[in-house]
């Protein structure tokens, strides 16, 4: 079985772990005009509601959070048509009365949920954890979450769990996954949904219709993952609108999927390479990389059968894991920060049979059933797999250590091949291209991050005039939340977008301190 979409739930904090991979090699320089089909609509508004999620401890509805839908067209090219409810959260800065400038936050996925895995999260105790000196303004983005139309995909998680005990071959697997897929597609057209107005360009709109119907004129903008792609098409667009970006975990939209392969061998080797660098770790578990990938040989041949409870549901599940399975274990672990750490012992016990922390750890990244394929695939083939040929999957593969390469090469046929029976159109070529903008932004990368590599934000930073880069060390992907250091560090930029702030903490943040 392939880890499609994961969701870590860790010291009271909901780590949203994503599918967000990163991209292709060959940046376009032309910056493109906007795109006039999608512009803003007039005259949206905000109507109020009770919030939809449950609030967290000691949060009151109406009063510390506000909830609501802001209606938009499903396609700006017919203002007239179907619309999409968009599902918002207000949380009130405790600093500032009337805030002129609030932060947006945009998801990551394409396809995650704010409200269920970021609003439920947030109590009177670790208010000021999540809420710094600005409003903070959490959606569900077109097709995800609490809006409407919903284009998640219960077909595919019905298959995930029914696989879980079960030992298939790489191409059995892909042909019930696209079988699952299928099925979820026809249903969302047959009830009337365009999945052409899934993608970066309307949403973008959304942001900025979003931000003047809640009665703002500009706005902070935070994006996580597939958020900075969609905050740096939000600063193309609609630049009017936009005080500030903050860039965690970058995505720009001139990369693309066939850089995960490099993304997830980067991030192991260094993994492998900071505990061979720390006395401690190098003691316990030595060649820690040789372990790994001789694990997946054999695991391959005789696979692990444990046990495991989704974290989310207390339900407990039967599981087979095979080599290539591994793979994506370890890949998806590395997102989750304070996982980092035991990793290495993880790695150790399984090579003697001993499945404690894979247990848990399967459990923490494994289940997700707020994950909206639906809006996944619809973004992703549309600006990126329509952008690539079958061969560019095989150019992904070089310089990969050979016993990842079949899981890596596999997950990537089952996009390729996901995006042929899809069947929406390519975006503009313009959208491929980088973006270019003096806006005032924050650009954030992570050492051990295994799908958004620093490279992606140094890569970003390029074509951004008035960009501030930091490179945090320890962390795995969204370093937001993750280190207060971090957080001072959004938060000042937040105020005084047109100044760096200072670095002096990182210094501090040091290796994860392995166990």
């Amino acid at each position: 079985m392939i880890l499609v979409v994961v969701v870590v739930f860790l010291s009271g904090f909901s780590y949203i772990l994503f599918r967000q991979f990163p991209p292709a090699k060959t940046p376009i320089t032309t910056l493109p005009a906007r795109a006039p089909t999608h512009q803003a609509t007039p005259n949206a508004t905000f109507r109020s509601t009770r919030c939809p999620f449950h609030p967290g401890d000691g949060i009151v509805d109406g009063q510390t959070v506000r909830c609501g839908y802001v209606a938009v067209p499903e396609k700006r090219s017919n203002p007239n048509g179907a619309k999409v409810q968009l599902a918002v959260a207000i949380f009130k800065s405790q600093h500032v009365q009337h805030d002129p400038y609030p932060v947006v936050r945009l998801e990551g996925g394409p396809g995650g949920p704010s409200l269920d895995n970021w609003a439920n999260a947030i109590t009177s105790e670790n208010y000021a954890r999540f809420v710094f000196n600005h409003d903070l303004i959490m959606f569900d983005q077109r097709g995800t979450g609490y809006s409407t139309p919903s284009l998640k995909c219960p077909e595919t998680l019905q298959f995930q769990f029914e696989t879980l005990d079960k030992h298939l071959s790489a191409s059995n697997y892909e042909r019930l996954q696209l079988q699952a897929l299928r099925t979820c597609h026809d249903r969302l057209v047959r009830s009337g949904i365009d999945l052409n107005a899934f993608n970066s360009l309307e949403n973008a709109a959304d942001v900025h219709d979003l931000i003047l119907a809640l009665g703002y004129r500009q706005a902070n903008l935070y994006g996580v993952s597939y958020g900075t792609r969609l905050a740096l098409t939000t600063m193309r667009l609609f630049p009017s609108v936009v005080r500030g970006v903050v860039l965690d975990s970058v995505y720009p939209p001139q990369e693309n999927r066939t850089d995960l392969p490099g993304a997830a061998q980067r991030a192991f080797n260094v993994l492998f390479q900071g505990c061979a660098a720390d006395a401690h770790c190098n003691r316990l578990y030595p060649h820690l990389d040789s372990v790994f990938y001789r694990l997946i040989t054999e695991l391959n041949a005789s696979p692990a059968r444990f046990q495991t409870t989704d974290a989310t549901t207390n339900k407990s599940y039967n599981v087979v894991m095979t080599g290539d399975d591994f793979v994506f274990v370890l890949f998806s672990a590395l997102y989750a920060t304070p996982i980092i750490p035991v990793l290495p012992q993880m790695i150790f016990q399984v090579r003697d049979h001993n499945s404690t922390l894979l247990s848990q750890i399967y459990g923490l990244v494994q289940f997700d059933d707020t994950f909206s394929d639906g809006m996944f695939y619809s973004h992703e083939c549309s600006e990126d797999w329509d952008f690539l040929k079958h061969q560019d999957i095989a150019a992904a593969m070089q310089g990969i250590t050979l016993r990842i390469q079949p899981a890596l090469q596999d997950d990537l046929q089952l996009e390729y091949d996901a995006c042929r029976q899809w069947h929406v159109q390519q975006s503009p070529i313009a959208q491929k291209q980088p973006v270019v903008s003096d806006i005032p932004t924050l650009v954030l990368s992570d050492e051990y991050d295994p799908i958004t590599p620093p490279a992606n934000g140094k890569l970003a930073a390029q074509t951004l005039k008035n960009s501030y880069y930091f490179l945090f060390p320890g962390l795995g992907h969204g370093a937001e939340y993750n280190s207060p250091c971090v957080n001072s560090i959004i938060s000042a930029f937040d105020d005084t977008p047109t100044q760096k702030p200072s670095a002096a903490c990182v210094t501090g943040m040091g290796e994860p301190n392995f166990v």
